[in-house]
């Protein structure tokens, strides 16, 4: 596709780009969304720099892609149901290790998020980057056996793997779980799935909630689970985003993972906004 009216700068050679040229705090006519649409699926991740942005331009923005989310577990924005809150004194807190683990969002849900849409409020002066890792990618590198032999299968994918076992412990830990696991059940999600606008196969797997294979004993599933998240790090399939006050990330939910990297000491502060459904508007 030729691009008029917006301009793009890719950052790595797997998948990413910085896109110029246009300001998310203005309205934005059909055929600039047109494009922007069109890079995020061509780009899998695209992102914006010096978007000074409120929340409810954020929210207006996303909406362009489709219906919002609300989230069942991480609190909001107050008085901006639409956007998730992620604050942070520090990397060292111990909540962010759920998001230090590759993963697509509610993964464990039977109707996972089109995109989410993130941005960076307050920024630490180093440290604080996040990364992505491409599903295709993930897919089309597999050895053509392997590829076959995955196809057939699916994977359940359950929030409560997150728990750990002092939390299990702790008082009042089990009533915890027990809700949790009522709220959000586990899923089975095909391991091979194919995107609904581009065609393409991916593998879909994440580290965070992936929790067997159906079908394999325990130790077939363990081990080929671990071979496939081992392979989400190979770092030809990845890209990493470096954050500034002010910049924007959208990311096709369907065929990436990411991964928030914890290496920072300093204050930091992000507004997300999901989108939900099947296809783009």
């Amino acid at each position: 596709m030729q691009y008029s009216r917006i301009s793009l700068h890719p950052i790595s050679g797997s998948l990413g780009t910085i896109v110029e040229g246009v300001d998310l705090a203005q309205p934005m006519d059909d055929e600039t969304y047109a494009e922007i649409k069109h890079a995020l699926l061509d780009n899998l991740v695209i992102f914006f720099r010096d978007q000074n942005i409120t929340p409810q331009q954020q929210i207006a923005f996303g909406k362009r892609f489709g219906d919002l989310h609300i989230h069942p577990f991480i609190p909001a924005l107050e008085g901006h149901d639409e956007i998730i809150q992620l604050k942070a004194k520090s990397g060292a807190n111990d909540n962010l290790r759920l998001a230090n683990q590759w993963h697509p969002d509610l993964s464990y849900t039977n109707d996972p998020p089109l995109l989410g849409i993130l941005r960076g409020v307050t920024i630490p002066s180093r440290g604080g980057d996040t990364m992505w890792v491409n599903l295709y990618k993930a897919y089309e590198t597999l050895s053509e056996p392997m590829q076959s032999f995955i196809s057939g299968l699916s994977a359940w994918h359950d929030v409560t793997k997150t728990y750990r076992r002092q939390e299990l412990q702790s008082e009042g830990g089990p009533e915890r779980y027990r809700m949790t696991y009522e709220k959000s059940p586990p899923t089975l999600q095909p391991l091979v799935q194919v995107h609904p606008e581009t065609g393409r196969k991916l593998l879909y797997i994440s580290e965070l909630t992936t929790t067997h294979i159906e079908g394999l004993n325990p130790a077939e599933s363990d081990a080929l689970l671990q071979m496939l998240f081992d392979h989400l790090n190979w770092k030809e399939l990845q890209c990493r985003f470096f954050w500034r006050p002010d910049s924007l990330a959208i990311w096709d939910n369907r065929c990436t993972c990411h991964y928030a990297v914890r290496d920072y000491d300093e204050p930091r502060e992000m507004h997300r906004v999901t989108v939900i459904g099947k296809v783009l508007n």
